[in-house]
């Protein structure tokens, strides 16, 4: 019996010699990727009048020209990613994109979609939605449409209305669109249902400025109270009953309902409650809208912009399977491609000069550092992640967690130049 444990402990100690000291040897021994091995697929280009130019401009224009779905993650509320926005819609409309998605909740869209129905018109309408229902809170501007609340994304809008490009919108209500929504519900009634149902949408309407007065920003506290208002409310609760009425306002107050739960989630900190249920509707509304649209994925092009980290292939960060692998995985069922691309920003002007993320990098995600580095002040640079797999997975290097989820994810990376607040449409 001695025998055997003596052999048990050599053993016991010969694993762990093998886990001290052989896999570190080992890992040494291979190169661990860093933003130098990264610089070999970067690229620089710039946009110069609304056109591409550069190396990285090159490979920017061939990507997106030869897929059938163009998913891209950034927002429209700085300025180069507006023209980012701005810069691809005549290069996809050359290459007969027909549909713009766009992460806003579907009553938003119904609403964006009405505005537009004149592209020439299109700017001065949603100035007038924005000076209609804006609101402040702790010297922030809030607008019912976030998206529609800077100017570019109005353009991008005329263009693509312009070229006869449908519209859709997939996404949760914002909470400060309740008040546009409620009039929208009370719009489609008829005269008499409106003159039974009067008293409810006033009062509902004043209760809503008095909780936006009472909002300091967008805290989990402000946000729980708003929505816990809300739902306490017996006019306002009646008027919804009211609206209920009619079929126009079916689609609307799914959406007004799905919003206020996920607001009031937030302000309970439920957030894997709140997000679970967001990316499967989001895929479902997607669906709708694309058989809505009688949308062919063999001939079609379409051109989703929405929150990086909603697009990506495979999980997303906070664990789930959102539109972006669903649309990746829908491109190779019908044997066409897309295309996913997360925009990174680095330099921010201000009055005083232009600083830079990474001098207070506690705030950036670990995976998005060797690549935000890569970043600079003048000119764009472009990051192609499409050869990653074979050159460092199956190569000889070192992963992190990070890097690999980043590959998977994304097909190529745009850092823009020294960027800027975008110009309210106010």
């Amino acid at each position: 019996m001695s025998k055997i444990k003596s052999l048990s402990r050599l053993i016991n100690k010969i694993v762990l010699l093998h886990f001290y000291f052989i896999i570190p040897l080992l890992a040494l021994s291979q190169d661990s990727i860093r933003t130098e091995d990264l610089a070999k697929f970067s690229y620089d280009f710039d946009i110069e009048d609304g056109v591409f130019t550069g190396a990285g401009a090159e490979i920017l224009m061939e990507a997106v020209t030869g897929a059938h779905i163009l998913m891209l993650g950034n927002n429209s509320r700085n300025q180069m990613e507006s023209e980012l926005d701005l810069a691809l819609a005549p290069l996809l409309n050359k290459y007969n994109y027909n549909t713009l998605v766009m992460e806003i909740g579907s009553a938003s869209a119904q609403v964006a979609n009405r505005l537009s129905t004149d592209p020439t018109k299109i700017i001065e309408e949603i100035k007038k939605l924005n000076q209609s229902y804006f609101f402040e809170a702790d010297g922030l501007l809030f607008m019912p449409i976030p998206d529609l609340k800077y100017l570019g994304t109005g353009e991008l809008l005329r263009y693509t209305k312009d070229q006869n490009w449908s519209f859709a919108g997939i996404g949760t209500e914002s909470w400060t669109s309740y008040k546009m929504i409620l009039a929208e519900l009370y719009k489609n009634l008829t005269a008499q249902e409106q003159k039974v149902t009067s008293k409810e949408y006033q009062a509902s309407i004043l209760l809503l400025d008095i909780l936006y007065s009472e909002m300091s920003g967008q805290s989990n506290s402000d946000l729980l109270k708003l929505c816990e208002g809300l739902k306490k409310s017996k006019a306002f609760n009646k008027f919804l009953d009211q609206a209920r009425k009619n079929d126009d306002n079916l689609e609307i107050l799914e959406s007004l309902n799905f919003s206020i739960d996920y607001w009031w989630k937030y302000g309970k900190k439920e957030f894997y409650e709140k997000n679970n249920r967001n990316f499967k509707r989001n895929k479902v509304l997607l669906k709708k809208e694309l058989v809505a649209l009688n949308y062919n994925f063999e001939e079609d092009k379409l051109f989703l912009k929405m929150y990086r980290d909603h697009l990506a292939k495979g999980v997303t960060p906070n664990g789930f399977y959102g539109v972006g692998n669903m649309l990746m995985e829908l491109a190779d069922y019908n044997g066409r491609e897309s295309l996913t691309i997360g925009v990174l920003g680095r330099f921010t002007e201000h009055e005083n000069g232009i600083t830079d993320i990474l001098e207070n990098d506690v705030y950036v995600p670990s995976a998005h550092q060797p690549f935000i580095r890569l970043g600079q002040k003048d000119v764009w640079t472009l990051v192609d992640l499409r050869p990653f797999n074979k050159v460092f997975y199956w190569g000889n290097y070192v992963q992190t967690v990070g890097m690999q989820n980043m590959m998977r994810r994304y097909d190529l990376i745009i850092i823009p130049k020294a960027d800027r607040k975008a110009e309210v449409n106010h």
